[in-house]
């Protein structure tokens, strides 16, 4: 997990994805949701975010973090 935030009382974790280094980009993809699936329901808790569980994963390619806040804002409001 990159990020823990917590909005409207539910925390969710980000994956930042850097994208397939030196593997199959199908199997990355389910190696990754696997990964994002563990993590929901883990308790959580912390500097900023709500004690609570994981209630949800949400899963961004590197480059739309670099695409800056517009690209962003819109998949968390």
């Amino acid at each position: 997990m990159d990020l823990l935030f917590t909005a409207d009382g539910r925390n969710t974790a980000v994956l930042i994805d850097p994208g397939p280094l030196d593997q199959d980009r199908a199997r990355h993809l389910r190696l990754t949701h696997a990964r994002a699936d563990l993590l929901t329901g883990l308790p959580s808790g912390g500097s900023g975010a709500k004690a609570g569980p994981v209630a949800g994963t949400v899963r961004f390619p590197a480059w739309r973090i670099l695409a800056g806040e517009a690209v962003l804002e819109p998949r968390f409001s």
